[in-house]
């Protein structure tokens, strides 16, 4: 009965309405519960109708479901898991029902994209280390889990997808999603204009941050957090609409911004032009962010498209792709403007002045960059003496280690004065140290032997096609220019670890290595 009722189901021709009522429903709810205290519990039949959809509906539409909701994974309410967001739920729900229901436990079916096998022996070597080094295990498999729970999507989302149009489909809905955590930012940013900054940050953190991250993280919101800045005895305060903080918030921008320059490519004029418009507001967003590892970042794929118009290397693809980056550029030098307008309009008077913070970037007196410097010469101290790594989390222990005799849940609530943080909350401010001190040179070696595999097969996929102006080239142009992006940033940072932030990474490097291995098929459809 239920096979036969999922069959109907997936012949009705508005199955895509039903998609759209589900996410205005949940927009709804989730600003009911954050600003008109509806109750909570709201979330849970929220859940159940995700669920419901999953279980009855073909696994491709689901995909579609929980990309759309993406903006509005709140934590399920319960007294056991504070911070337990709904996208683990609903995406190992997916992974069952698709791999039960559609692939029938043939495990020899599944596709895989060639550096999957990298990110396998990468995964293993942490969880491995940490069970045999780790001196919370524990978290080893926890931090293991993680990553594994958003892997599972990616699986699926690259083994249902069926043609041009699918891809098509799945980034039109990933812009949609984007498009409502910026516009969310701008929305966070504007409610500053009719109140105090502190009567924001206090209604932020124990409402909206509350509901998304768990009252453990609003407890630690309320005294600190990443949303202000603080230079010269100014406080500035930061765009990062519903993400934990501005560095996340200026990566959904910087994901935002390339694959909506992709899809200019692919669309009517008139509604590209609203695509230019979004570009424009995600550039803005970054600024905003006041994200300087972003900033930094940019040098990567803005110097790549540089040269590539220079030395007539995919000209064409390098002069769409300038343009992005010309209106960072623009919006930087108006940002001055910016200030005075934003200052002139707001109940609490005060400026960012980003045009300062890029300064600081190069400041070794700054006490941001001293403490990230400090993190660093900490990180590479550690490995010396422990080049095998202890294991996914356990870099506590290289800043931390206490008596040895502590419980992690001990260790980790313990306060870091320098980032007055607790020290779960505090990193290397850097990836590649923090794989280097968790993994070690064995973990460190797939995980850059992931991303050359990564590099090499979009770039042998471009010059192939050096010539060919089609939307799919364009695709994967911007897949290779936002992981040019990342890699530099993450240099800074750690973002890219970000939940949200390693969604919609492993959706844009799915669908760009799908393009890849089907391009010819691809082709062949009208």
């Amino acid at each position: 009965m239920l096979k036969d009722f999922s069959l109907k189901l997936k012949e009705l021709p508005r199955l895509k309405l039903l998609i759209i009522v589900f996410t205005v429903w949940q927009y709804v709810a989730v600003l009911g519960m954050a600003m008109f205290y509806w109750p909570v519990s709201l979330v849970w039949l929220n859940l159940g109708l995700l669920l419901a959809f999953i279980v009855l509906c073909p696994a491709y539409e689901s995909v579609l479901l929980l990309i759309l909701s993406i903006p509005f994974y709140v934590v399920i309410p319960n007294s056991h898991i504070d911070d337990l967001p709904m996208w683990r739920v609903l995406f190992l729900a997916l992974f069952i029902v698709w791999l039960v229901r559609d692939k029938k436990f043939r495990l020899k079916e599944i596709v895989f994209l060639p550096w999957d096998k990298y990110l396998a022996w990468f995964a293993a070597a942490g969880l491995i280390l940490g069970l045999l080094f780790g001196r919370f295990p524990m978290e080893a498999v926890k931090q293991t889990v993680f990553l594994l729970n958003i892997y599972i999507f990616y699986v699926v989302l690259i083994n249902v997808l069926r043609g041009k149009q699918h891809i098509f489909e799945v980034i039109r809905y990933c812009i949609w999603a984007l498009t409502i955590i910026i516009t969310l930012g701008f929305a966070q940013l504007f409610s500053t204009f009719l109140t105090s900054l502190d009567v924001f940050w206090v209604y932020w953190a124990s409402n909206i941050a509350k509901l998304y991250y768990g009252s453990s993280f609003a407890s630690v919101a309320l005294y600190s957090n990443s949303w202000f800045a603080y230079s010269g005895g100014a406080t500035q305060l930061r765009m990062f609409s519903i993400m934990p903080d501005s560095q996340s918030f200026a990566y959904i921008c910087l994901i935002g911004l390339c694959m909506g320059t992709a899809l200019t490519r692919s669309v009517f004029k008139h509604i590209r032009k609203w695509l230019w418009s979004g570009i424009r507001f995600a550039a803005l967003g970054m600024i905003l962010s006041g994200t300087r590892a972003v900033w930094v970042g940019m040098i990567a794929p803005f110097g790549a498209v540089i040269i590539g118009y220079w030395k007539n290397i995919q000209k064409h693809l390098a002069k769409k792709y300038l343009w992005p980056f010309i209106i960072i550029c623009i919006l930087f030098i108006a940002s001055p403007l910016i200030n005075e307008g934003l200052s002139l309009i707001r109940v609490s008077v005060f400026k960012e002045n980003f045009l300062a913070r890029v300064e600081s970037i190069y400041d070794f007196n700054n006490i941001s960059n001293q403490g990230r410097i400090q993190m660093w010469e900490n990180s590479a101290k550690f490995f010396v003496t422990h080049p095998l790594g202890v294991g996914f989390g356990n870099f506590i222990v290289s800043f931390n280690p206490g008596n040895g005799s502590e419980s992690y849940a001990q260790l980790s609530q313990q306060i870091v004065a320098r980032y007055n943080l607790p020290a779960s909350d505090v990193s290397a401010h850097s990836l590649y140290f923090q794989v280097l001190v968790e993994t070690g040179i064995i973990g460190f070696g797939f995980f850059v032997a992931f991303w050359v595999c990564v590099l090499r097969y979009f770039w042998k996929f471009i010059k192939n096609y050096e010539n060919r102006e089609d939307f799919l080239v364009y695709f994967v142009a911007q897949a290779g220019l936002m992981v040019l992006w990342i890699l530099l940033a993450a240099v800074f940072d750690i973002t890219l670890l970000n939940d949200k932030v390693l969604m919609f990474f492993f959706i844009n490097l799915g669908l760009a290595g799908l393009i890849v291995k089907r391009y010819h098929e691809y082709e062949d459809e009208e």
